[in-house]
């Protein structure tokens, strides 16, 4: 059974690195590698059981006989979930409701609803909303939507047009959470509190969020492993205590009581979290333990957890694409991984004092290996490290299990029996708000200590990786001479650090160069990087208060590719999904300088003239005056006198023929003069296409005239502009000029690395995993 399971959890695993081929056909591949390397018929089992089992999970979300898209839709659906709200606008997510299905895996739709009425989670809406796809936007360290939606079982968004109220009928823990949330929002530590006894982060701002996860301590307020065990383990010490006292008893009538009375409060606060990946895996070790030791059998740690990662998959083998699913599981190995090599030796003489330094020493191990195994864990997952984690966990974590959860459980349960009997009694729940005043002053003072959180760029991140994995194996590799080839081998995994170290002391200057057209939706945003300098062309869009795709998609950009300084942004025009960001821009990068002819940005205008920047020539030649809307664009060439790319905003008809008429006046200056020399101020290998493809550009002239061998659309997938114009498209297909959109591609990247373009794409290239792809997994389908 044991071999079954490591089968089939290995194979879901691995579903992290599957590339955009179909899931099912691996099946074949994976039996024969199976068979060669374990030749056990059990793995081999467990590993066509997951492929199946993903296969079919995969297919039961994705067909919902839902209609086509760009249709308006009625869906019946139960909220779930209110996600966030944002000026007048409400994101929720629904569960669809399809009398006719009687097995499967549950659908959800994420909503957006503008002026909404008073909603509530647990209630049945008749909604009828226009569809679309699951579809973000991809890029090098930004947010991936994507992933996360399929991880949550998002099989579609839609925006609500109108909705009927049909029924309330919410359950025990939704009742609970709209109760219990409007006491706790006025207390000062309600929102941590609120998270702690229901699983519910919504009262958590955006700030308190980036807070907790700079100080590595998130996980306190995520219901787990540390939480389960401390409910159980005082519902098991109090009960047995009352029983052997009041009750005693020869048998174990009074144990067994104890463990029954402990897995049922732990299944219940498990219930009362709503059941997250962290919290199912505690649940199912902690109920597996007590089940064993009910039945008096022996089961080593390291079995239950690959029993609870066995559920947990087989609940949902989705949970694998969750940041939360790797932290959980891979935090509960490094702790048996500690217990395990540095167990507590007591003895009947042992004294108390040795025994408390003895658990010292021991929490002191688990503690340092978690601060490092989660924080390499953490950098790859979210672009970063928190340096004072270490620190902040050791004096947190006792915290939390002897005072806070204890506190906040007792006045929960004292504030259920107060509204039972019609009078609410917050004062435990105040208590344990205060007793969390310690831990809110430790997050403000987070934000003020000097390098708290550190954010990685991909680079550093594989030179720590290397690291770690060949600082592991040398301390587990026998130091002798049948291992010196190992040993030779191994030492191969620091030559990466070597080398960044020798490239700091002396820094290698590179003909390359790399253009960079990121994936911001209906928008433009361009970085040309060399040498790890960057400029940026348009920044994207930006919308309300909060939201940027500069913040969201060009920062986390940077800092992945290791990009430290900007030396110049170039804004075409004042368009919102060309300037948007602007602001956000020019505030992270005070020194880089504003190229624009946009009011109230103060920097240098767009004149043709030449700008040399790390060997590249940068000229603008368009606008020759201010000039307002799309035909204002600022038009840059880039040249390392054999490759080029032409920027163009969104300029269209006029300024091309006006390109073109200066480029023809030129060409006759020079003829007149003699110089016979080919000169083509237009001719570019890349083009970025004017005005993200539409109908008022890329006319048949000014194609032939930049003569591009690869057109680029920054175009948002589905935008509702139907751009790139599929006769756009034509023209350059009938030049055989080869085109890629964002919206399908993602991020798309042009190395320029003489004498060739290398182009890579997100989609295809630095992400080619399944979970990234356009496929029909999260498409509303036609039922006929």
């Amino acid at each position: 059974m044991n071999r079954f399971m490591f089968g089939f959890s290995a194979i879901l695993l691995s579903a992290m690195l599957w590339p955009s081929l179909p899931p099912v056909s691996y099946i074949p591949y994976l039996v024969v590698g199976a068979l060669i390397l374990y030749r056990k018929v059990p793995v081999c089992a467990g590993g066509l059981f997951a492929m199946a089992w993903l296969t079919g999970f995969c297919l039961g979300l994705s067909r919902q006989d839902l209609p086509v898209l760009q249709q308006p839709i009625q869906v019946r659906g139960e909220i779930i979930s209110l996600v966030s709200r944002n000026s007048d606008w409400l994101s929720l997510d629904i569960s669809v409701i399809k009398p006719n299905l009687i097995l499967g895996p549950n659908a959800k739709l994420r909503l957006t609803w503008k002026d909404p009425p008073e909603v509530d989670v647990g209630q049945v809406w008749q909604f009828t909303l226009m569809p679309k796809r699951i579809a973000s936007v991809l890029n090098q360290g930004g947010y991936n939507e994507q992933k996360q939606l399929i991880s949550q079982h998002v099989v579609g968004k839609g925006r609500v047009i109108e909705a009927h109220l049909l029924e309330v009928s919410p359950s025990l823990r939704n009742e609970l959470i709209s109760a219990l949330t409007p006491e706790l929002a006025s207390l000062p530590q309600g929102d941590i509190l609120l998270a702690l006894l229901m699983g519910d982060k919504q009262l958590i701002t955006k700030a308190r969020w980036q807070a907790l996860r700079q100080t590595g301590t998130g996980h306190l307020v995520a219901i787990s492993g540390l939480h389960l065990s401390v409910v159980a383990a005082w519902i098991y010490t109090c009960l047995l205590f009352g029983l052997s006292h009041l009750l005693p008893h020869q048998s174990r009538r009074n144990i067994t009581l104890a463990l029954v009375a402990a897995g049922i409060g732990a299944a219940f606060y498990a219930y009362l979290a709503g059941f997250g990946i962290s919290t199912q895996r505690a649940l199912v070790m902690i109920l597996l333990l007590m089940l064993l030791s009910l039945l008096k059998r022996f089961s080593t740690a390291w079995e239950r957890l690959l029993f609870a990662l066995f559920i947990v998959l087989l609940l949902d083998p989705l949970a694998c694409l969750s940041a939360g699913f790797w932290l959980s599981f891979c935090a509960l190995g490094i702790i048996l991984y500690t217990l395990e090599i540095q167990p507590r030796a007591f003895t009947p003489a042992s004294s108390r004092g040795a025994r408390l330094r003895t658990e010292m020493m021991q929490f002191w191990a688990i503690q340092w290996r978690l601060s490092l195994g989660l924080g390499l864990l953490q950098a790859a997952l979210f672009g970063g490290v928190s340096l004072h984690s270490l620190w902040m966990n050791i004096l947190a974590v006792p915290w939390f299990s002897f005072v806070v959860i204890p506190l906040a459980m007792a006045g929960f349960v004292c504030w259920w029996l107060g509204t039972t009997f019609g009078f609410s009694w917050l004062g435990l729940l105040r208590l344990s708000d205060w007793s969390l005043s310690p831990y809110a002053q430790l997050l403000d003072i987070s934000q003020h200590l000097p390098a708290h959180w550190l954010a990685l760029s991909d680079s550093l991140l594989v030179l720590g990786v290397c690291t770690f994995v060949g600082g592991v194996l040398w301390r587990y590799v026998p130091k002798h001479k049948n291992n010196i080839a190992w040993l030779s081998l191994l030492s191969l995994l620091f030559m990466p650090v070597l080398l960044f170290c020798m490239t700091l002391w002396s820094p290698v200057q590179s003909h390359r160069w790399a253009m960079h057209l990121l994936d911001v939706g209906q928008g433009l945003a361009v970085v040309i990087e060399k040498n790890g300098r960057g400029v940026i062309y348009d920044t994207g869009a930006a919308f309300g208060d909060d939201f940027s795709y500069a913040e969201r998609v060009i920062l986390p950009f940077l800092k992945a590719k290791g990009i430290q300084e900007i030396d110049y942004i170039v804004i075409s025009h004042s368009d919102n999904d060309h300037a948007g960001g602007a602001a956000v821009l020019i505030e992270a990068y005070p020194k880089a300088w504003v190229i624009t002819d946009v009011a109230g940005f103060s920097g240098q205008d767009c004149r043709p003239r030449q700008i040399q920047w790390q060997g590249l020539s940068f000229n603008l030649l368009s606008p020759p005056q201010v000039l307002a809307g799309n035909n204002g664009s600022c038009v840059v060439r880039i040249d390392d006198g054999l490759q080029s790319l032409l920027l163009t905003g969104d300029i269209e008809k006029q300024t091309e023929a006006a390109l073109l008429s200066r480029e023809l006046s030129v060409s006759r200056e020079l003829s007149v003069s003699g110089d016979l020399s080919d000169r083509n101020e237009l001719q570019s290998d890349v083009l970025v296409a004017p005005h993200h493809g539409s109908k008022t550009s890329s006319t048949e002239a000014f194609i032939d005239a930049v003569a591009p061998k690869l057109v680029l659309f920054p175009a948002g997938f589905a935008n509702r502009y139907g751009f790139p114009k599929s006769t756009v498209v034509e023209r350059y297909q009938r030049r055989e000029i080869r085109s890629l959109t964002t919206g399908t591609e993602g991020q798309i990247s042009v190395i320029f690395q003489q004498p060739e373009l290398e182009v890579k794409t997100y989609r295809g290239d630095l992400a080619p995993f399944w979970y990234n792809s356009l496929f029909r997994f999260g498409d509303l389908i036609n039922p006929e």
